[in-house]
């Protein structure tokens, strides 16, 4: 597994209504350091009136050996130089602004005093004190230099009270490292867990014939989220359809069918030949359904009324794998 191997993607709903977000875009990456990637530009009218906005993105594992992203994490790791907030909550493979809530959402501030080894608290200001910091979430601590350090907060409720903007967070252990204030940022993770496509739900209708869903593959980066149906129209030929895919090509018992994703030239899923046996019939059917590779995750950007203009703005979003 290597660091080219996790990638941030777009939505497939890319708007400021209801139906932003949904399913990931495998043709569309976040890239880093392209301005207005992921959130669009902040116009002088939504400065002066107040804007808040989300935008979903995916963590996706695209590694081509199939390898699992075991153990995938995210989190802002700096809280952007402008007056705007960003915040960062979990969403799911497919859904949409709709969904949303108001609770969970969570972010990153600056160390707000030196924290030294074996400090079993830290202080952090956030831009607002209505960032959530649950109970046992995994911190990432990150100073201008690159130095980092993963640890969780209290397992004891409250683990964090407020003065201001400034938040005491109490830890679950001992700071390994010396962090100085301002010059260290920390971030609060959202754990997106390992990222490895899923098979579920498969039903075979069919008198005679057999189907052995434990020979398919699936991949990183081809398998998405969707449900297929397989509708035999010979005692060997068969035509597959995706409610999200559409149509795939059609395809027989006796050769490996692996549609391909038109936006990765990845399959969708591979079904060997020795997958079926027995005796199929027309109109025989099978159904399955996918998840692919990578979670979602929602962004959101809060301008407050008469935010200043800030031409360099920008956030970081930092992940890690087990």
């Amino acid at each position: 597994m290597n660091q080219s191997d996790i990638k941030i993607l777009k939505a497939i709903n890319i708007s400021d209504t209801d139906t932003n977000g949904g399913l990931a875009d495998f043709a569309a990456e976040v890239v880093s350091g392209v301005k207005f990637n992921l959130l669009p530009r902040v116009t002088s009218t939504e400065r002066a009136d107040g804007k808040t906005r989300q935008r979903k993105a995916f963590i996706a594992n695209v590694n081509q050996l199939a390898e699992t992203a075991y153990g995938s994490a995210v989190a802002i790791s700096s809280p952007g130089n402008g007056e705007d907030r960003f915040y960062i909550k979990a969403g799911t493979d497919t859904d949409t602004q709709a969904e949303l809530t108001e609770t969970g959402w969570t972010g990153c501030g600056a160390l707000a005093f030196n924290a030294s080894a074996g400090d079993a608290s830290i202080q952090v200001t956030f831009k607002a004190n209505d960032y959530t910091i649950p109970e046992s979430a995994l911190l990432l601590i990150k100073d201008e230099l690159g130095n980092t350090c993963n640890i969780r907060t209290s397992q004891s409720a409250p683990c964090v009270s407020w003065s201001g903007d400034i938040a005491t967070i109490q830890l679950d252990g001992q700071l390994p490292d010396n962090f100085t204030a301002y010059e260290t940022n920390v971030g609060v993770m959202i754990e997106t867990g390992d990222l490895t496509p899923v098979l579920s739900g498969v039903s075979v209708s069919s008198a005679g014939g057999s189907f052995d869903d434990n020979l398919i593959t699936l991949s990183n980066g081809g398998t998405e989220s969707d449900t297929f149906s397989i509708t035999f129209d010979s005692s060997f030929s068969f035509q597959v359809s995706g409610v999200n895919a559409g149509v795939l090509t059609s395809g027989t018992t006796a050769a490996a069918y692996e549609p391909l994703n038109p936006k990765t030239n990845k399959p969708y899923f591979s079904i060997p030949a020795e997958c079926w046996s027995g005796l199929f019939e027309t109109g025989n059917t099978i159904t399955f359904s996918t998840a692919p590779a990578c979670k979602g995750m929602w962004i959101r950007e809060v301008v407050p009324a008469g935010c200043a203009h800030e031409p360099n703005n920008s956030f970081n979003l930092d992940w890690l794998i087990d």
